[in-house]
């Protein structure tokens, strides 16, 4: 057999491994006599380097399969293979002439832990069927690779040409079929989303502040006792609501990229789906386990990261070998530095994840068959919802709710807003008889509650909520000074006076007081 019959025939078995049998061509030598290919049909992987060479020493194939293995390493490292079995395939004419047999078919390890091992098999040109058959049996390959007939092939170059080409045109198109799992759509509705929510974040700071709960509650943050009320829209409308510049920014970088990214991979429909029911999700979760008043994209976000775990899922290898490393490492970081920092709402960023991911199962990667998997992933979704959304409603307020009150309460007086702060200062005395709330909250309620009806000449109502106020702390100055106030209203200038002493006992520095004090004993005098 010349080298031009054992080129063919390498040819041959190179363009049944990768054209018949789907194995992934890793790297072409120059001359084209070696080529590494990724056996990935399997649960194991495997790396087979296919060389067409002959030795005359044993030396020589000794260095060979020293020279694969430090190559195997490099190749694992490239394809983000952990572990994968490399097979030093060789095709020669002539073997050693001296004694080499201890040197095949022996797993050199890469790594420890009986993974990760390389092997040589030499494959005798004048008898391939027979040395090839028990390799096509432990690949499990389809079929024996077909050799045409010696007396049947005029032009063996030209079968040559034909082959090679043949299985570079079955790798680009390889190369090009996992490039568009990640190009199926155009980032088209992303740019919609950060724009919206850019918008709505300006009109909320001409309107108000994104930093005041009673801004944010006032254009939708989500708050669970309204939303027991009635006000399930907030589920959707917290998700365009940001807390601040820092969260906007935040935000809007990771759904350029995060959002782009699945946008790509998933196209537009199905990007809305996902974002959506992610969004949701993100907030009917923290409506069941997060009091607080809560507002961001940061479930539609986590969900983004869900949509990518699950192309993990579908595309395991693709998924290492690109982003995916990047993607968990980021992605454990922010639930790390979520269970770390007691403000961020993990019931979103969770509830977003585990939503993201569901809503890709249900609409599945483009161009993939549906089938029962998407069904069982709708009642998982469904169930799963309709299960927070029963926990949510069924929970009672606590005292956590009513610091929120007293907050809107507070900011409603920052902002003159007298009249419908006072509905929240009353509504926390009134439940503190049947709910564990803070006992500063309560105090500095009917204090508030004080000032409103000070401020609509309520002097009486306002006379009994100082009282109680200093009752509940006898040491709360400021109680003291308005209670002085009031009286001074009620032209009750001895008990003004009485009760400007106490005020000035506790600071006896405040210039504040010291200016009435000396007002009321020209008064008196």
């Amino acid at each position: 057999m010349d080298s031009l019959t054992i080129r063919l025939r390498y040819w041959e078995i190179v363009y049944h491994l990768v054209c018949r049998e789907g194995m992934r061509v890793v790297h072409f030598s120059k001359t084209g006599r070696e080529v590494w290919l990724e056996d990935d049909r399997l649960e194991q992987d495997q790396l087979i380097r296919f060389v067409q060479r002959d030795f005359d020493w044993s030396n020589e194939l000794r260095s060979d399969i020293k020279n694969t293995y430090e190559k195997g390493k490099q190749v694992r490292k490239q394809l983000k293979l952990r572990s994968a079995n490399v097979v030093n395939l060789i095709l020669s004419q002539f073997t050693p002439v001296d004694s080499y047999e201890e040197l095949l078919d022996r797993p050199l390890p890469l790594t420890s832990g009986g993974k990760n091992h390389q092997r040589t098999i030499l494959l005798d040109a004048n008898h391939l069927q027979e040395k090839f058959f028990p390799l096509a049996t432990e690949w499990k390959l389809n079929e024996m690779p077909a050799f045409l007939p010696l007396e049947q092939v005029d032009d063996e170059e030209g079968v040559i040409r034909t082959l090679r080409f043949s299985v570079q045109k079955a790798s680009e198109e390889q190369v090009e079929k996992d490039r568009n799992l990640f190009l199926y759509g155009k980032p088209i509705l992303t740019n919609i989303f950060l724009g919206i929510i850019i918008a709505i974040f300006l009109f909320v700071e001409m309107n108000g502040s994104s930093t005041s709960s009673e801004t944010l509650i006032r254009f939708g943050a989500k708050f669970n006792p309204f939303i027991l009320e009635g006000e399930w829209w907030r589920f959707f409308s917290a998700m365009f609501l940001h807390i601040g510049i820092f969260h906007l920014l935040m935000n809007s970088l990771a759904l350029f990229y995060l959002g782009g990214a699945v946008e790509r991979i998933y196209g537009s429909a199905r990007f809305f789906f996902i974002y959506f029911l992610a969004g949701f999700v993100g907030s009917v979760a923290s409506f069941a386990f997060n009091e607080h008043v809560s507002a961001g994209a940061s479930g539609a976000i986590f969900g983004c990261f869900g949509a990518l775990l699950f192309f993990g899922v579908k595309h395991p290898r693709l998924f290492f070998r690109t982003m995916g490393m990047n993607v968990i490492v980021i992605l454990l970081i922010n639930l790390v530095f979520g269970l770390t920092v007691p403000m961020v709402d993990n019931g979103a960023h969770m509830g977003g994840l585990v939503g993201g991911f569901l809503a890709s199962a249900i609409v599945s990667l483009p161009k993939h068959k549906l089938g029962l998997q998407q069904v069982v992933f709708f009642f998982v979704a469904v169930a799963g919802v309709l299960g927070l959304l029963q926990y949510g409603y069924s929970q009672e307020e606590t005292g956590q709710s009513y610091n929120v009150y007293f907050q809107l309460g507070y900011e409603l007086i920052e902002n003159d807003k007298e009249e419908e702060a006072r509905e929240y200062f009353e509504k926390i005395i009134t439940s503190s008889e049947q709910i564990d709330i803070e006992e500063d909250i309560v105090t500095n309620s009917y204090f508030l509650l004080g000032y409103t009806q000070h401020h609509v000449e309520e002097y009486d109502m306002a006379e009994q909520s100082y009282l109680t106020t200093i009752e509940r702390d006898p040491e709360f100055s400021d109680a003291y000074y308005n209670l002085t106030l009031v009286y001074i209203q009620k032209d009750q200038f001895e008990d003004a006076y009485q009760y400007l002493q106490k005020a000035i006992e506790l600071q006896p520095d405040h210039e504040k007081y010291m200016e009435l004090e000396q007002e009321l004993r020209n008064y008196i005098d």
